[in-house]
């Protein structure tokens, strides 16, 4: 026969005590790892903007707001009669964006190469920070949808509770001597 303290009593949450922690460390680790790559990624800006003459076609890498947040993005300066101009570019591709006719030509394979690592780096990128974003996404929807499923639940407890308390308190429940019976609490 069951032991009717241990199958009556609630589980507890032990398991998901250290939850908070976990979560702290895999983003403490991913923020890392970010940085990291925010830190090449302005080291090769340096290195583009070194080997390549300030004319119209100079590849760079500039910090744009997207979302309250600032975000590598690669970007093709050009020059007009209404000054310079940074357009964006995808990084996707990015070496085959490097210009080699004249003022260009002497540091071409240099600077190929490195928007090779560009858009390695910033595909890294996207990758370390997908599932925080993933993780984002799901617990906000499913926070916000669970709120409304078991508020409803506690009043419907509440309210059969209450049905129940008013039914049964005039009935006495009679306590069980025998071992096949619950006991009375």
């Amino acid at each position: 026969m069951l032991n009717a303290i241990e199958t009556r009593t609630p589980p507890t949450i032990d398991y998901l005590s250290g939850l908070p922690e976990e979560v702290s460390r895999i983003a403490a680790k991913i923020a890392a790892e970010v940085a990291q790559i925010d830190n090449a990624l302005t080291a090769l800006d340096d290195l583009l903007n070194l080997l390549q003459p300030p004319h119209t076609g100079k590849i760079r890498i500039e910090w744009w707001e997207r979302n309250g947040h600032r975000v590598p993005t690669p970007v093709i300066w050009s020059h007009s009669k209404a000054g310079w101009r940074a357009v964006r570019v995808p990084g996707t591709g990015l070496s085959r964006r490097v210009k080699s006719a004249r003022d260009f030509n002497d540091n071409h394979k240099q600077v190929k190469a490195i928007c090779q690592n560009v858009t390695t780096l910033l595909k890294m990128r996207e990758q370390a920070l997908a599932p925080i974003a993933m993780f984002h996404r799901t617990t906000a929807g499913t926070l916000n949808t669970n709120v409304h499923r078991l508020t409803m639940a506690c009043i419907g407890i509440d309210l059969a509770m209450g049905f129940a308390r008013q039914v049964f308190a005039a009935e006495e429940q009679p306590c069980a001597e025998d071992e096949d019976m619950l006991p009375c609490e």
